[in-house]
């Protein structure tokens, strides 16, 4: 992102801010909205297939109450039962009678399609379209299997006729058949009554001549599926009732209720089936979904064209609004190109109140301020210049001054003055030491060397009252100190805690260096006078708050300058403020200074080690 113009930034932040959420909410809706209306399918599905089966449970009804009353029909179980032939004046009065109240449950019944009785007595007369000879049946598949039911009902779909009436062929209509044995008395084997109505008055909805391109209800049995021809929903979605019948069977359960949605074909649909063990036959409406999904993708199409078209729109005005922005940016711009190619006099031209003007002002008082830092800078460096070159001519003053304590010394050695010649080469180190300031960092190696220089002098006018103890582990040598960080402590232990005890006993200054952690500890120690607990108090609390009190003063200063306080504070300015001096006492024992600094070992060739 960092590397894309603005421009862009803009429209990267358009597409996560507006097209992701949008696409999302796209989704979840189209999907939520899909959702419901495979639900709301789903339930019309089911209410048409249970209205379907309240019209087939009514249907099974009318054609169970006329086997009913044909099986309850005395006189038509006494002719059929009779062992002799009757009489001609017999068979009429049955006809008349009997004969005509069957067949008048026909005719008030326009849904029943026929009523026939198969009598199995040999004396029975066939009186069509009622009744026949048992043995025309005898030889059909599902004789048997009704003489197995013993006396229960069974029913039919689509059987092929057994006899074919006055003026028809023999064919295989659409019809349902309810099956019966007639007993007389029980267990005595009658004949059987056989009760039909067509299949499109049996399912009316099945059979509805409405045509209906997006759902339609099917009959399936254990060999075919029965559904009204004229319908086109098949063709629709491309598929015969085989294939459609074969895609139910894939995905039956067995369950009496059940839902199927085949929605990666060519054209989705679904099916909502219920099972009628009576019948042996799956009810089965079927609801092609291509409307369905074809709103989904729509209502998707359309939502995302419109955030990309809102994008597109969002664009172009940045794309303007950016270019003004972007043309006061680029005056800025090439303003800094030429301050980087050192020009500092360049004016930026840009008035203006808002983010862009408040910055080109602030970009001119940094142009002032620069302009101001170079004039400084190039002050400073002839200042330096300058004082380069007094150092110069100092050094030409101290190498004769040098030379002429070398020519003393000199002198001194051809008098047998070794004492005078001694103080004189001493002297000239610590000449040398203090004079040598082109670093800040010595070895402690070094300061501890210009101690010992300082202490030989010393001696010369304590008469060699003073001794100095040096406990440095040879690791530690070559630590990094401050230059003159000890030697003003030494000549403060000398000058306020030896001087009055030195008639008395020897002075001894010892120095010892040790390591704790990543730090290093300095103790220079003198067995002088010590503190007073009240003036001990007051130096710690000078050295913690950075003030030099009155009363402490006087024992901070030394000859040559530099007190205490001054050696706390440089050790603490190049350090930090976990570093300095502690200063422990006991009056009439011992002074003792601790100087902490970090440990930093200068490696040879002048660089540093931790």
């Amino acid at each position: 992102m960092s590397q894309l113009s603005l421009h862009k930034k803009l429209v990267v932040l358009y597409v996560v801010i507006i097209l992701v959420p949008i696409l999302i909410f796209t989704w979840n809706i189209s999907k939520n909205r899909f959702e419901s209306s495979i639900y709301d399918t789903k339930r019309e599905s089911e209410y048409l297939v249970e209205l379907e089966k309240m019209n087939i449970e009514e249907n099974k009804e009318k054609i169970r109450r006329t086997a009913q009353i044909v099986v309850a029909n005395q006189e038509l179980t006494e002719f059929i039962s009779q062992k002799e032939e009757q009489e001609v004046k017999q068979l009429l009065d049955f006809k008349n009678e009997t004969f005509s109240d069957v067949l008048q449950l026909k005719y008030n019944n326009p849904a029943i399609e026929d009523i026939n009785v198969y009598a199995a007595n040999d004396q029975v007369k066939e009186m069509w379209p009622l009744i026949y000879d048992e043995r025309r049946i005898e030889n059909s598949d599902w004789f048997g299997e009704l003489l197995e039911y013993e006396g229960t009902e069974m029913w039919k779909l689509n059987h092929q006729e057994d006899v074919a009436s006055e003026g028809e062929t023999l064919q295989d209509p659409q019809k349902i058949s309810l099956y019966r044995e007639l007993e007389y008395p029980k267990d005595e084997h009658l004949g059987l009554i056989k009760v039909t109505m067509l299949l499109e008055n049996f399912f009316p909805k099945v059979f509805n001549h409405v045509e209906n391109m997006e759902s339609q209800m099917f009959v399936l049995d254990a060999n075919r599926i029965h559904f009204e021809q004229s319908q086109s929903l098949l063709k629709d979605i491309k598929m015969s009732p085989k294939e459609l019948k074969e895609k139910f069977d894939q995905k039956n359960t067995g369950d009496v209720n059940q839902t199927m949605m085949f929605p990666n074909e060519e054209v989705p649909f679904l099916i909502v089936s219920s099972y009628e063990e009576d019948l042996g036959i799956h009810l089965m409406h079927v609801k092609s979904l291509e409307n369905t999904f074809m709103e989904r993708d729509q209502l998707r199409t359309m939502i995302i064209l419109g955030a990309l078209s809102l994008i597109v729109l969002l664009s172009l005005i940045t794309h303007g609004l950016v270019s003004l922005i972007l043309k006061k940016l680029h005056l800025l711009i090439e303003s800094m190109k030429k301050v980087e190619k050192g020009d500092f006099t360049v004016d930026v031209d840009i008035q203006s109140g808002d983010e862009i003007g408040r910055l080109s002002n602030h970009y001119r008082n940094m142009l002032s301020k620069i302009n101001t830092l170079i004039a400084e800078s190039v002050n400073k460096e002839a200042a330096t210049k300058e004082a380069e070159l007094h150092a110069l001519k100092m050094q030409i003053d101290s190498h004769f001054l040098y030379n002429t304590l070398e020519n003393i010394k000199m002198m001194a050695e051809i008098d047998g003055k070794y004492d005078i010649s001694d103080a004189l080469t001493s002297l000239g180190e610590m000449m040398r030491y203090n004079l040598k300031w082109k670093k800040d960092f010595v070895s402690l190696q070094e300061e501890v060397n210009h101690i010992r220089n300082y202490i030989e002098l010393m001696n010369i006018r304590l008469d060699h009252r003073l001794d100095l103890q040096i406990d440095i582990p040879p690791h530690l040598e070559g630590q990094e100190v401050l230059k003159m960080t000890f030697q003003p402590i030494v000549e403060n232990s000398v000058k306020h805690g030896l001087q009055h005890i030195l008639n008395e006993r020897k002075g001894i200054i010892s120095i010892r260096a040790y390591t704790e952690g990543k730090d290093i500890k300095v103790v220079l120690t003198d067995n002088g006078d010590g503190m007073e607990p009240g003036t001990l108090q007051n130096l710690r609390v000078s050295l913690s708050e950075g003030t030099d009190t009155a009363e402490t003063s006087k024992r901070m200063k030394t000859g040559s300058g530099i007190g205490l306080y001054n050696v706390h504070e440089r050790v603490q300015l190049y350090y930090g403020k976990e570093y300095g001096l502690t200063i422990n006492s006991k009056e009439g024992h011992y002074t003792e200074v601790i100087v902490t600094i970090p440990c930093l070992v200068i490696k040879e060739g002048g660089g540093l080690s931790a």
